[in-house]
């Protein structure tokens, strides 16, 4: 097993690390902490490994010092002797101080009691430790109860819209030439249409769609129900199925479970919420609470869900056009959870789709979406703004739009933009 373990460390010191598009997320190397990635299926977790590691030799951290192991390498069969890693590791490199060297163990899962060795990893060999974890076996909030407060977790979504033309080398910064401006645009149409999947940016449009479905037959086959053992597959589906089509707006379980009822499906409401919490914790689909200065009510009123990535209605609904302005809600909302702020909606005699409170600042921000602002639709946009702001005392009013009406005058002390353009301004 040692000959093996030293042939594939050897075998990565030695290779060319693949091209990889660097993302936005910023995760820091010195915290002392089990560093974990978590995050939807097929969002790049691997490769943002990747791409830590190359940051790492820019900042003059040799080859030698990092060590990468997939543990899903079929080559692997440790029987629980995983001290043979260091072992191997030490062994070809005996003058390398161990703590200062970095340790990326993917789909750490594959191994049996992972979190016993890589806690005793990390209280006598290195704090330099990155893990990720497969969705289907190990959720985010496991690995922090397994390690007991060593660890940190940071998401990598979807790729946001700035790093889907980062990706392919559009500029993101000069939205005003023409040229570059439709190159954006019809990028942007492309975004709306599959969403940010890295995988799908370069893939031949005629496989983009059979490879949603893939990625969806996946997450409720692999990650839902063999993960929790549910038995009642149709009930689920007709779950994901109400919850999906209610994707960008407020949805009730008391009307989920009496829709089930008046269909001659029992189900107890405890566990139809048990249901929602499995379905929720795949990185399909999640949820924000209507803002109340209460906790309490926020807890007990109803949510909002949306898509971690609209890549997916591509394979649920049949109207893209029907939904563009859900979607492109569904976008803002994505860029928002990728952001440093807390996500709300407001709802009383008028609605505000967002509203966002910056971390670390007293600042809000209401946010409006609406795929045409014209004369017809201002009015309930505008009144949605106020609303929030009466009940936030004070906050910044922002309307985003797709099209805006040009024969409209706009009313002051409101801010508007384009999606697409507010998507790459610095925020």
């Amino acid at each position: 097993m040692k000959n093996i373990l030293k042939r594939i460390i050897k075998d990565f010191h030695k290779q060319v690390f693949p091209e990889v598009y660097e993302r936005m997320l910023a995760v820091p190397f010195h915290l002392n902490k089990i560093i974990s990635i978590i995050g939807p299926r097929r969002a790049g977790k691997t490769f943002y490994l990747f791409q830590l590691m190359m940051q790492l030799e820019q900042m003059g951290v040799k080859r030698i010092q990092l060590l990468y192991i997939n543990f899903e390498d079929e080559r692997l069969e440790f029987d629980g002797r995983y001290d043979l890693i260091i072992e191997s590791y030490t062994e070809l490199y005996p003058e390398l101080d161990l703590s200062s060297s970095y340790f990326f163990f993917d789909e750490i899962q594959e191994l049996k009691k992972w979190e016993k060795y890589i806690r005793r990893f990390y209280d006598n060999v290195s704090k330099n430790i990155f893990i990720t974890g497969s969705n289907s076996r190990l959720l985010s909030h496991e690995i922090g109860t397994a390690l007991r407060g060593r660890s940190l977790a940071f998401e990598i979504l979807p790729l946001s819209f700035r790093e889907f033309l980062l990706f392919q080398h559009i500029d993101t910064t000069d939205i005003y030439s023409i040229k570059n401006a439709s190159l954006i645009q019809h990028a942007f149409n492309k975004y709306i249409t599959w969403g940010g999947y890295p995988e799908l940016v370069y893939m031949d449009e005629r496989f983009k769609l059979r490879t949603l479905q893939e990625y969806f037959n996946v997450m409720i086959y692999r990650d839902l129900i063999e993960r929790y053992e549910i038995k009642s597959v149709h009930i689920v589906k007709y779950i994901l199925k109400r919850l999906i089509s209610s994707f960008t707006k407020e949805f009730s379980v008391n009307k989920i479970f009496n829709e089930l009822k008046s269909k001659g499906i029992s189900i107890s409401k405890t566990n139809l919420y048990q249901l929602i919490d499995q379905i929720l914790s795949i990185y399909m689909l999640t949820v924000i609470e209507k803002y109340d200065r209460s906790v309490v009510k926020r807890e007990m009123s109803n949510r909002k869900i949306y898509l971690y990535d609209t890549g997916l209605t591509s394979v649920t609904t049949t109207s893209l056009t029907e939904d563009r302005g859900k979607i492109l809600e569904n976008i803002i909302f994505s860029h928002l959870l990728q952001m440093d702020v807390q996500v709300f909606f407001i709802k009383n005699s008028w609605e505000c789709d967002f509203v966002c409170f910056h971390q670390n600042s007293k600042q809000s921000t209401a946010i409006q979406v609406t795929q045409k602002l014209n004369h017809i639709n201002i009015k309930r946009e505008l009144k949605g703004l106020d609303a929030a702001q009466k009940q936030l005392n004070n906050c910044n009013k922002l309307i985003l739009y797709e099209e805006v009406d040009p024969s409209m005058s706009l009313p002051d002390n409101y801010e508007y933009q384009s999606i697409w353009a507010w998507l790459l301004s610095s925020w």
